[in-house]
């Protein structure tokens, strides 16, 4: 451990684990290769055999290789990008493992912290790695090269919220953004968009998805006990800043 690994401070880790029913060595060749990367992830930066980094929504995020024992162990840093991160360093873990019928595989990001915006971004960036897992199954196990998560979105919500219960609960309101125009605030609860349910991030995920910018979308939520509703027109989808406390800021994943 270098003294910069040992200053930096304690943060909570994402952890995801799943299986493919593919060889370790080709689960490991899909997930490190560059030019398979590509097929099912962001475009790399760099003609190296190892990235220089992604270009994540029109933000690069740099890497370092820390760690790597093909092919059942990689472990990097990255810098940067739409994932927010104390001090803006986060590092992952990917562990392969031979079920005899496939490949386990282990996925840990550290960098987040505590706290209410912490908690919004920490369940954006767990949908957004779901979304991430289900393009590399689509990729490995079907063949298919057809990469979702990518895409972003068409327009923007403008806000960050964590589920509870019946709804979501409001973090972190962009200022100037659909939710601040709508009049949500930290501390609401989301119950519905544009008609849909809402139980978590992903129903915001789609609405942004599925309505274009200039449209017009109402909001239902709860606030001290009281029901309320307001429209608004949705702005462009853009990478958006979250003011996270103890980091830089850094654009959102939603």
């Amino acid at each position: 451990m270098t003294n910069a690994e040992s200053s930096r401070p304690a943060t909570r880790s994402l952890v995801r684990q799943f299986s493919v029913a593919v060889p370790v060595s080709r689960a490991w060749q899909a997930m490190t290769d560059p030019g398979e990367m590509a097929r099912w992830f962001f475009p790399p930066v760099g003609d190296d055999a190892v990235p220089e980094g992604f270009d994540l929504y029109g933000t690069e995020t740099k890497l370092e290789v820390l760690a790597a024992e093909p092919p059942h162990l990689l472990r990097y840093s990255d810098v940067g990008g739409p994932v927010p991160k104390v001090g803006d360093h986060g590092e992952v873990t990917v562990t392969f493992e031979d079920e005899g019928t496939g490949t386990r595989i282990t996925i840990t990001r550290s960098g987040f912290g505590d706290g209410p915006e912490w908690d919004a971004a920490f369940e954006a960036v767990g949908f957004g790695l779901d979304e991430t897992i289900a393009d590399f199954i689509l990729y490995v196990d079907h063949g298919v090269s057809y990469p979702r998560h990518p895409k972003g979105a068409r327009s923007s919500i403008g806000l960050a919220g964590v589920a509870s219960g019946g709804g979501l609960e409001v973090r972190v309101v962009e200022p100037g953004g659909y939710g601040d125009d709508v009049g949500l605030r930290p501390g609401d609860l989301l119950i519905e968009l544009d008609g849909g349910t809402v139980e978590s991030t992903r129903q915001v995920t789609f609405v942004q998805r599925a309505r274009a910018a200039g449209e017009v979308v109402e909001a239902v939520w709860v606030r001290a006990g009281e029901l309320h509703r307001g429209t608004a027109v949705l702005p462009p989808w853009r990478p958006t800043v979250w003011p996270m406390p103890d980091a830089k800021r850094v654009p959102a994943q939603t």
